[in-house]
C-alpha cells in the first residue's frame, strides 16, 4: 500500500511535517461541485487534504464537459460529489468524504459549516452562495470566493471579519434569498453585468440571449481552471498556516491579459462597475426609475450594434 508521506512526498520540500498533518486533517465543505468546486477538491486532495464533505444534487451533462474537471463521457448522467468522491479517493484512499448528493437548504448547510475549516460556496446560484457566505460569517468560519465569468475572474479568502462577497461585486446587501435571487434574475439588474461583453469577452449575441433568455453564463475551461488553481492555493495557504492568503478586501482579479491583486474601492475599473451596480439598484427603488428603465430601453440597441460592429471587425 502507498502511504500518504509516499503520495504526498514532493510536498514536503515545501511544507514542514507540522504543516503538511494540518493539510492531512483538515476539512472543507464545498457547495456546489460544478466547475470551480470540482476543480478545486481535485487540486486540494492532490494536495494533501484530508477530508472533504461535498454538497451537490446535480448530475453531469454535456454542456459540462467544456470545463469541470471530472466530467468525462462516461460519468454523465452521474452525480457530481459522487463522482468526485470517487476521484479524491483515487488520489488518496485514506481521504474521508461525506457526501450530500440531494438539495441541502441553507438550514441544513448551516449545520455543516461548523465541522469544516474552511468553506466553498460554489453552487450556480450565487443568491444560494451568498446566503452561505453569511452563514459562515456567523459560524466564524473562513470561506473562498471564486467568481468566473468569459474570461474574468475574481478570487479571495472571506474572514468572518473581513468585508463581505458583496463589497467585491457591488451586489445590494439584501435580507432574504428571495430578493437577492431577483436581482440576479430581473433583467433591469441584470445589466450591471454588461461589462462580460468589453472585458469578459462574451460574444455579444451571447450575452443578449443571456439577458433575454436566461442563457447559462459563458465560461472557457483554460479560466475556469485557472481561477480554481489560485482559490486552491489560498485555501492551502488558510489550512496549513504557512502563509498569509489574499483575504477581502484584497482580491484576485483575472483577465485574458494579466492577473493581479486588487483591493475593494481601490483605483481600477472593477470600482467603477461595483458603484454602478449598486447606483443603479438603488435608483430603481425610487420613482427615478421608470426614467432609468427608459434609459436602458434605448441604451441596449445602441449596446448590441456598437459590439457587434467591433466583434465583427475582430
Amino acid at each position: 500500500m502507498n502511504t500518504y508521506q509516499e503520495l504526498f512526498a514532493r510536498n514536503y520540500g515545501i511544507f514542514s511535517l507540522s504543516e503538511q498533518e494540518r493539510l492531512r486533517h483538515a476539512c472543507i465543505l464545498i457547495v456546489g461541485c460544478g466547475g470551480i468546486g470540482g476543480t478545486v477538491a481535485v487540486m486540494l486532495a492532490r494536495s494533501g487534504v484530508g477530508r472533504f464533505i461535498l454538497v451537490e444534487f446535480d448530475d453531469y451533462s454535456k454542456s459540462n464537459m467544456n470545463r469541470q474537471v471530472a466530467c468525462f463521457t462516461d460519468t454523465l448522467g452521474r452525480n457530481k460529489a459522487s463522482v468526485l468522491s470517487e476521484e479524491i479517493k483515487r488520489i488518496n484512499p485514506e481521504a474521508e468524504v461525506e457526501l450530500h448528493t440531494h438539495f441541502l437548504t441553507h438550514a441544513e448547510i448551516a449545520t455543516l459549516i461548523p465541522k469544516a475549516d474552511i468553506v466553498f460556496p460554489a453552487a450556480d446560484d450565487m443568491a444560494f452562495s451568498i446566503m452561505v457566505f453569511r452563514d459562515c460569517r456567523r459560524a466564524g468560519k473562513p470561506a473562498l470566493f471564486v467568481v468566473p465569468a468569459g474570461t474574468w475572474a475574481n478570487v479571495s479568502i472571506i474572514l468572518p471579519d473581513g468585508p463581505d462577497v458583496e463589497a467585491i461585486n457591488g451586489v445590494p446587501r439584501l435580507p432574504t434569498y428571495e430578493a437577492l435571487k431577483d436581482v440576479f434574475s430581473i433583467r433591469r439588474y441584470k445589466f450591471g453585468t454588461f461589462f462580460y461583453v468589453p472585458l469578459a469577452d462574451w460574444r455579444v449575441e451571447y450575452y443578449r440571449e443571456f439577458i433575454e433568455r436566461d442563457l447559462a453564463p459563458a465560461q472557457l475551461c483554460p479560466v475556469v481552471w485557472l481561477c480554481s488553481s489560485l482559490g486552491a492555493m489560498e485555501v492551502l495557504k488558510v489550512l496549513s498556516g504557512k502563509w498569509k492568503p489574499v483575504a477581502a478586501p484584497r482580491y484576485w482579479c483575472i483577465n485574458r491579459d494579466r492577473i493581479r491583486i486588487q483591493r475593494i474601492n481601490g483605483p481600477h475599473l472593477q470600482t467603477l462597475l461595483v458603484w454602478q451596480r449598486r447606483i443603479m439598484y438603488r435608483i430603481f427603488q425610487t420613482p427615478f426609475g421608470v426614467i432609468q428603465s427608459l434609459f436602458q430601453w434605448l441604451w441596449w440597441p445602441w449596446f448590441n450594434r456598437h459590439h457587434q460592429r467591433r466583434q465583427d471587425r475582430g
